[in-house]
């Protein structure tokens, strides 16, 4: 399928979450396959209308056809793609800021095109997969809900591995809920055991960390979270 015929698939798909993605502002992102040169226009104001070409974008999106297609298909997640520990890691789909003077409005825009575009069909249905998850914070997740002052995904952490192992500090609140396998959580200067059907509260600051003794599946959510 083409990058603009597969757009439009996305754009109907998307007709019932249009209010969770429109903005106030123009903003125009442009979408690019770049190991085939195809090129196309989302421009989201009070509806999203699509431009085959580059016009004026604010930002990129870059990804190769192989992505793209399996975005489509369900066999990849958009969301798991973009997402890393650093804003400046490389990832399978890159996005560029052009016009910085919208930065924040950028950064918006990109957390509902991954939430609400990027999701084909509907009703949105996400798969939560091992095979789909991201590489990011020293675990596998698929970012569920990001928006302006929230932030959610689904983890895998494998047996062995520890979630941020360097026992990061985050200045707004987060909860890890437990849906399946054992841990060792460090919070500040407390070490605790994870079970599953148990959620534990991570202080705004206090550095924390998930070690799985066994594969383990979570749910994360952060509150008060900035855009960037």
């Amino acid at each position: 399928m083409s990058l603009i015929d597969g757009l439009r698939q996305l754009t109907d798909d998307a007709l019932e979450y249009v209010e969770q993605i429109t903005a106030s502002e123009l903003v125009s992102v442009e979408i690019v396959l770049i190991d085939v040169q195809e090129t196309a226009t989302l421009h989201i104001n009070n509806k999203i209308t699509l431009q085959e070409g580059s016009h004026n974008p604010d930002a990129r999106i870059l990804m190769t056809k192989t992505v793209f297609n399996n975005i489509l298909a369900g066999k990849a997640d958009f969301g798991a793609l973009i997402g890393g520990s650093k804003y400046s890691e490389k990832r399978p789909i890159d996005f560029e800021i052009i016009n910085t003077i919208k930065t924040n409005q950028l950064m918006s825009t990109l957390y509902t095109l991954m939430t609400f575009f990027f999701t084909p069909r509907k009703p949105k249905i996400k798969k939560l997969n091992r095979s789909l998850a991201g590489e990011a914070h020293g675990a596998h997740p698929i970012p569920l809900v990001y928006s302006d002052g929230l932030r959610s995904g689904w983890y895998t952490i494998d047996e062995g591995e520890t979630l941020n192992e360097s026992g990061e500090k985050d200045p707004y609140p987060q909860i890890f809920v437990i849906i399946k396998g054992r841990g060792k959580a460090q919070i500040g200067d407390t070490r605790v055991t994870l079970e599953p059907d148990s959620a534990v509260y991570i202080p705004v600051n206090a550095s924390h960390s998930v070690t799985a003794l066994e594969t383990m599946q979570l749910l994360w959510l952060a509150w008060n979270t900035p855009i960037i």
